[in-house]
């Protein structure tokens, strides 16, 4: 047995009883201060001298060189009938407490930089983070992260490099009219034909006038307008959201959504109020760093145990760490046949206590061979 699997068998049991608790212990983005105060104690009680930032996350530092690999962990829970950790953000806090005990264990001088991020969930924390300094002093050159994924094996990751998660925008365009009596529709202007026509053409100009190869999904999740049967209403409010993984073609779909909005509403004589709300870009992973990456997990967990992963249009906010340096978001397996099936953000999502092992694993190894 090597020294890593020794020293993590020998604290697993502690690193489970964390997870206990922090599970215990769901709070919803920005509300985080018990779990701060979790994760604050732990930390001192291994000498590690923490930082309070972004109100309620943290930062700890192993080593004292100028220059460090960061890693980072999402700490919020998410709201799924009352604050739950159906993100998995306790597996992720308790996998790098673990490697932060595992280091400090084998008197690791390699410089290491801890961020327990809030916020993932809601408005990205991770810029927060990052206003605020948490790349710098020491600066971190490269950043890992990763999330627990259902149905992938314990004891397998998935990683590749390129994007492997979304960009997320989203929208509200508002048709104003003329509101009336429906049994009078020729003295109104009924801003729900604009609204629909809307719909439809946007939805068939993404497919013909777009490359199919450049995968995206424009979804249009609502429209509201009126609520009753012999009344025309004033305005028609039309939400969707729209994710990609190429950034100048995210900009493309924006503008192309924005005017066709306003072409369909001179159409039918309406005003129109838009509201683009762009949030994150998508979660790249930088090349050179995910081949080291690669190639190191391999050697530790073996080659058939790391796996290319399949891009999700699911949105994550470690891709603001991703803009500003170098970084590798890998895939965790948590899925032992009885556990790690339900998907994110279920009210019966779970997982496997294996995965902290094989988290703890990866990540140390990394540490020490990067």
């Amino acid at each position: 047995m090597d020294i890593i699997r020794k020293v993590i068998e020998e604290n697993l049991e502690e690193v489970i009883s964390m997870w206990h608790k922090l599970h215990a212990t769901p709070e919803l983005s920005f509300e985080e201060y018990k779990t701060q105060e979790l994760l604050l104690e732990f930390l001192n009680s291994m000498g590690y001298e923490s930082k309070k930032i972004a109100k309620t996350g943290l930062v700890a530092v192993l080593g004292d060189d100028s220059k460090a690999i960061g890693i980072r962990t999402d700490i919020d829970a998410i709201n799924v009938a009352g604050p739950r950790h159906s993100c998995g953000h306790d597996f992720h806090m308790s996998t790098v407490l673990g490697t932060a005990l595992v280091l400090k264990k084998l008197g690791v001088k390699k410089t290491v930089k801890f961020l327990f991020q809030p916020a993932e969930e809601a408005i990205g924390g991770a810029k927060v983070m990052i206003e605020e300094g948490v790349l710098k002093n020491p600066e971190v050159t490269e950043m890992i992260g990763f999330h627990v994924w259902p149905k992938v094996p314990v004891g397998t990751i998935e990683v590749s490099p390129g994007p492997s998660m979304a960009s997320v925008d989203d929208f509200i365009i508002t048709f104003k009219g003329k509101g009336g009596h429906a049994a009078m529709p020729y003295i109104c202007i009924n801003p729900l034909y604009p609204a629909m026509d809307f719909i439809n053409t946007m939805t068939i100009k993404t497919k013909i006038e777009n490359n199919p190869l450049n995968p995206h999904i424009l979804t249009f999740t609502t429209l509201q307008c009126g609520t009753v049967g012999n009344v025309i209403a004033e305005e028609a409010v039309v939400k969707g959201t729209v994710r990609t993984f190429d950034m100048a073609f995210k900009k493309k779909l924006q503008n192309q959504i924005l005017a066709e909005a306003e072409d369909i509403g001179k159409k039918y004589n309406c005003s129109v109020s838009s509201h683009y709300n762009v949030y994150y870009p998508p979660v790249i992973s930088d090349e050179a760093l995910t081949e080291k990456f690669t190639k190191i997990s391999k050697k530790a967990l073996g080659e058939n145990n790391v796996r290319p992963l399949e891009k999700t249009f699911t949105a994550e906010d470690f891709s603001f760490y991703c803009e500003k340096v170098p970084s590798v978001h890998f895939r965790l397996g948590i899925s032992d046949g009885s556990k790690g099936e339900s998907p994110l953000h279920s009210p019966n999502f779970d997982g496997s206590f294996e995965a902290l092992y094989y988290g703890i694993y990866t990540l140390v190894n990394y540490v020490l061979n990067a």
